[in-house]
Formats: C-alpha cells, sequence, structure tokens
C-alpha cells in the first residue's frame, strides 16, 4: 500500500469487524474442505468410510504427537519401527497409525502452518468424540517456555502437563500462565473441553529440534507411561554429506 504525505489513514473500527470475522470463518472452511484423508487399504474393496468404521468399532485411547521432524521420531520407536500408518491427510504431514491389539489410535503431526491447525482438528474430530481417553504430546523449543526454574534449565528436555493428568511421572510439572498450548493439540484438548470431556496436552521442551538419545529419553518414558509400545531408546544416525574433513 503506498500512502501520499500528507494523507490520513483511519485504523479499522469496530464496524468493520464483522466483515473480517466472516472472512476468517470463510477463510477456515476453505482449509478444511481441502482436506482429505488418503487412506492405505489393506483390502481394495473397502471404502473410505469403512476403513474409518474399522478404528472406531472397538473402544480405543487416542494419542497425538506433534512437532517439527517428529515423523521421523515415531516412526523408528513405534513397535521398533514395525508399525505403518493407516492414512494420511493430503497436506502431507499428519498421518495416523491403529493399533488395534493395543486399542490405540496414534496421531503424528509435524504441520507448521497455523492456519490449518484447526481445520486438522476438525478433521480429527470423529476420533476426537469417540475416543475413550485424548493425551497430546507437543514437542516445542525451550526457548519459548516463561518463568523456567533454575534446576530446569540445565535439562536438554523438560514436560508440562496441562488438564487431568493421568500418567503420573515424577519428572513432569504443571504448565503455568503465561504460557499456552497451540497447534493441533490445543485444537483437539479445545474439542474435547466444548464437548464436556477430558484430554491432557502434554508440553515436552526440547533444546533443540532435533532429537538424540539424550534428549528423546523423557519423550519415550512419557509414551510408555501412556500406554504407547514403542523403543527403550532411541539412536540418532547421522548421514554423511561430504568427504571433507574425512
Amino acid at each position: 500500500m503506498s500512502l501520499n504525505f500528507g494523507e490520513i489513514v483511519e485504523p479499522s473500527t469496530r464496524a468493520f469487524w464483522d466483515d473480517y470475522d466472516e472472512e476468517v470463518a470463510d477463510e477456515e472452511n476453505t482449509f478444511a474442505t481441502s482436506l482429505e484423508w488418503i487412506w492405505y487399504h489393506d483390502q481394495e474393496e473397502l471404502t473410505d468410510e469403512q476403513e474409518m468404521q474399522k478404528t472406531l468399532a472397538s473402544p480405543f485411547r487416542f494419542v497425538i504427537v506433534e512437532g517439527q521432524k517428529v515423523g521421523g521420531f515415531i516412526g523408528k520407536v513405534l513397535q521398533d519401527g514395525q508399525c505403518k500408518p493407516i492414512c494420511q491427510l493430503s497436506c502431507g504431514t499428519v498421518s495416523v497409525f491403529h493399533l488395534p491389539d493395543e486399542k490405540l489410535l496414534l496421531c503424528v503431526s509435524e504441520e507448521l502452518e497455523p492456519n490449518l491447525f484447526g481445520a486438522i482438528a476438525q478433521k480429527l474430530s470423529r476420533w476426537v468424540e469417540a475416543a475413550e481417553t485424548v493425551s497430546t504430546v507437543s514437542l516445542q523449543p525451550a526457548v519459548l517456555y516463561k518463568g523456567l526454574a533454575e534446576h530446569e534449565q540445565e535439562k536438554v528436555c523438560f514436560i508440562k502437563a496441562l488438564g487431568s493428568v493421568e500418567t503420573f511421572l515424577a519428572d513432569i510439572g504443571p504448565l503455568e500462565a503465561p504460557n499456552v498450548i497451540t497447534g493441533v493439540a490445543a485444537g483437539v484438548a479445545s474439542y474435547r473441553k466444548f464437548s464436556g470431556k477430558q484430554s491432557v496436552v502434554y508440553g515436552c521442551y526440547l533444546d533443540s529440534v532435533i532429537l538424540d538419545s539424550v534428549s528423546s529419553a523423557p519423550i519415550l518414558r512419557l509414551l510408555k507411561a501412556l500406554r504407547v509400545p514403542c523403543a527403550d531408546r532411541y539412536e540418532l544416525k547421522f548421514k554423511t554429506t561430504s568427504n571433507l574433513y574425512m
């Protein structure tokens, strides 16, 4: 926008807010309708809806793990890398694993676009409504946490919880103001709350987005406490990209 010298620019007034809200609502609806589940059919004759009903047929627990580059981590530690997703959102950043023997549905999200968080939560709504329990694990940079205690400053990963915590671990403290949870975890927690159901949000604060054997240890303990079948240890394997220093 170009301005001429002396031009008076009036700020937006309340009179225009309703129009703006309608535009935001239309934009969110557009995002929601553009997302579709891509199912990896075990049997070709089954429809997408039949695949969905298979996941809803028995009582289950719903665990959502989100964070940057978390997909590779979960893919390696979940059932020692032997578990494959049953479906993926068309945005390519959200996938769902079904473990019927464990009565578990696990969603993994690497989405970073804020405009898609609400739409993704909406696409998960059928599972969010039907699940007996819902737990979300959100990986966040430690620099975003305000009011860090002195004994936590040296940790490569510390965990805070919000909600009706049923999984008690000695090193998990309550999430305190002014800290907030964002992303798909926040959308799902809000959905459960307004549906009159409970959920728990775990914020895992890391000094680096790249997980290694040390920073992943508290997360693996949390996943095991949530009865997610995963490995005892995670090893980050570096790939040599250059022979310059060899």
